[in-house]
């Protein structure tokens, strides 16, 4: 069963963030673009993310979303919010589309270093504007050793800007990857501080990592299930790489957003052969066998809600099955 469809669909941007991937050299071209927006209802996804680069630099994003959303699946449109204006919003709203605005630093400083180019006043501007529209949805934080002594910071911040939820993303493979990814312990710390501020704050909270979930039942720390207030865990909490489609700018489809490998492009099939050939994938099925884990990830008590980060893994020790070097669960 296929999850998010997650598009990237442009490889253009307005801002330079420390934790950006990188994007692919080349874009579809509008005839391709509109056919792939029609392809996807075909694989029946539970939503669909469209982001970029900068999505709002597309000049035919609204024709996606117009397509996407004729079929009523639920969408997610990700967007530094810097070129976001009321009438845009608007148009947004009556496609109902939710809208995320990332975040990631507590303060002018710390936002501004992190998403170079971007004002920190039209970031508040920005929310303000899709708070009035009624198309303000989470607030997408990236954690990485740069910000990880910001969670509370950030908790108070994003709940006066009018923000109810914060998605926080553990950094996933970048330029300079190991320079910021977080350690285990460092992990620990971080879901302690999120815990702690959520109560405090009573912002709905949702963790995209794995090993999330682990934490909270080591720690008999009470959580809610998907859609339900306070820390949201969704029943398939382990990475899904290969369970949901990543389509890159150029219209390479990928495993996962993070993965540096290709399952084909649809300058040259549809998106269902391509799905289909993700499903029977060697690789894919290699990476979610979870018999195949290595240790310790193959003795944790807790591996069938985890596995760990397959594309932060291969990141960090070069293979598909071995443990996650990032979990916080190890030496426990």
């Amino acid at each position: 069963m296929l999850g998010p469809v997650d598009w990237a669909i442009t490889n253009r941007c307005n801002l330079h963030c420390l934790h950006c991937r990188g994007m692919g050299k080349e874009e579809l071209d509008k005839e391709t673009l509109l056919r792939v927006a029609e392809e996807i209802p075909l694989l029946k996804p539970a939503w669909v993310i469209v982001e970029g680069g900068e999505p709002l630099l597309r000049r035919e994003l609204f024709d996606v979303l117009e397509i996407i959303r004729r079929k009523s699946i639920r969408v997610h449109l990700i967007t530094n919010g810097m070129l976001l204006d009321r009438d845009t919003a608007q148009r947004l709203a009556d496609l109902d589309v939710n809208l995320m605005i990332s975040v990631d630093g507590a303060d002018s400083a710390s936002y501004e270093t992190i998403r170079r180019g971007a004002s920190f006043e039209k970031l508040k501007e920005s929310v303000a504007v899709a708070g009035e529209c009624g198309i303000l949805d989470s607030c997408p934080v990236t954690i990485g050793k740069h910000n990880r002594g910001q969670i509370g910071g950030l908790f108070e911040f994003v709940s006066a800007l009018g923000f109810r939820k914060i998605t926080f993303l553990g950094l996933k493979p970048c330029r300079d990857y190991g320079r910021y990814v977080l350690s285990g312990r460092e992990y620990e710390e971080v879901f302690y501080s999120i815990v702690e501020n959520q109560r405090k704050y009573g912002i709905d909270v949702f963790v995209d990592e794995p090993f999330f979930k682990p934490f909270l039942m080591e720690h008999n720390i009470a959580y809610s299930a998907a859609g339900e207030d306070g820390i949201r865990v969704p029943d398939t909490s382990g990475c899904i790489f290969g369970g949901y489609a990543f389509i890159e700018t150029n219209g390479d489809v990928k495993p996962c957003t993070f993965a540096p490998v290709a399952m084909g492009n649809v300058n040259e099939k549809s998106l269902v052969e391509i799905w289909r050939d993700v499903q029977n994938s060697e690789l894919v099925k290699k990476a979610r066998d979870l018999s195949m884990r290595g240790s310790p990830c193959r003795e944790c008590v807790h591996l069938r809600e985890c596995g760990g980060c397959r594309s932060r893994t291969f990141a960090l020790t070069g293979s598909w099955t071995a443990a996650d070097p990032s979990c916080p669960l190890v030496g426990r």
